[in-house]
């Protein structure tokens, strides 16, 4: 993906970062989401949105000399799908987000974001937040004794970069 905004690169990266994180947690490889867990997500899902408020809250920048400067993100890391199927919802949500938000017509903007971009992330984010709170924490632990595990496990975190 290569974009020439530089907050909407910070949105990308950081959208990249969260799902890492979702795919290598706790409650990746069970039919449930664990309390921590929860906490963590609703805590990312606020710092995106603290970034976002930061970027929106900025006055629109004159950079005639610097753009456009293509800023390359490379291509998303590929996951597959952990056995819990409200995390793979999440990951399919945060995907959405990063396509949205990262092919926008304000990617193409030095930085800050045009209204109709900033309202997509806002109504997207609050969609994973609903989802989080009125379905996930609502409906969890699911007993399927017949069907799981059905996946691998998705393994532990960068162990091997420390």
């Amino acid at each position: 993906m290569i974009v020439q905004n530089m907050d909407i690169a910070g949105i990308v990266r950081r959208l990249r970062r969260i799902k890492q994180e979702v795919h290598k947690c706790n409650s990746a490889g069970l039919m449930f989401t664990t309390d921590k867990d929860l906490e963590r997500f609703h805590s990312y899902l606020r710092a995106l949105v603290n970034y976002f408020d930061w970027m929106t809250s900025q006055p629109m920048q004159d950079l005639p000399e610097s753009h456009p400067t293509n800023i390359d993100l490379g291509v998303g890391e590929v996951y597959e799908l952990p056995e819990n199927e409200a995390l793979a919802d999440f990951i399919h949500q945060l995907d959405a987000l990063e396509q949205e938000i990262g092919l926008s017509a304000s990617a193409r903007m030095h930085s800050s974001i045009m209204k109709p971009d900033e309202t997509r992330f806002r109504d997207i984010v609050q969609k994973m937040q609903n989802f989080l709170n009125d379905y996930v924490a609502e409906t969890q632990p699911l007993d399927m004794p017949e069907s799981s595990p059905k996946r691998a496990i998705t393994g532990h975190g960068n162990r091997d970069n420390r």
